[in-house]
């Protein structure tokens, strides 16, 4: 997200140069990850990005990615007055988990890129398979109340290091 441009005159011999450089916003990433990104990391990326803290904003991605997202998050996030974009399961890659300040896991922990698991916590949250439209809305429900602590927890802007979680 480019804040702005810097302009730096600088002066070599009896030459002056104008050199041109983007600001980059130092933006804290949470990455939510669940096994195929179809609806729990999908629902939970619409949620913080809806009232994101300063300075942070979320991502998600699946173990192993299905093909579509699940049609009722579309539905269920409508419900809130959120409107979600277009938006296809991707798999989550080292890249990813390296970029990420946070990671938050729904029970696949364990199948995530090295270097996960010091900057995660693991939510254990049912997945939509066999549940009824008013389970997915309590699943849903469940994920904006955990997302509002996570929320809370983050407060200032991110840093580039990985912020250690605070108890309490």
């Amino acid at each position: 997200m480019p804040l702005g441009d810097i302009y730096v005159l600088a002066a070599l011999g009896t030459r002056i140069y104008l050199l041109h450089e983007s600001l980059r916003a130092s933006v804290g990433l949470v990455l939510f990850v669940c096994v195929e990104n179809t609806f729990r990391s999908v629902l939970s990326e619409a949620l913080f990005n809806a009232a994101p803290p300063p300075g942070w904003r979320a991502e998600s991605a699946g173990v192993q990615a299905a093909a579509a997202i699940n049609p009722v998050v579309v539905d269920l996030l409508a419900e809130i007055g959120i409107r979600l974009g277009p938006k296809t399961p991707r798999t989550v890659t080292p890249e990813l988990i390296a970029a990420a300040s946070r990671v938050v896991t729904f029970g696949c922990l364990d199948r995530c890129p090295i270097g996960a698991k010091h900057k995660a916590e693991d939510w254990p949250i049912p997945g939509a398979t066999g549940r009824s439209k008013e389970e997915l809305r309590a699943i849903r429900d469940e994920l904006r109340r955990r997302i509002a602590d996570l929320q809370i927890r983050l407060g200032a802007p991110a840093s580039p290091k990985v912020r250690s979680q605070r108890k309490g």
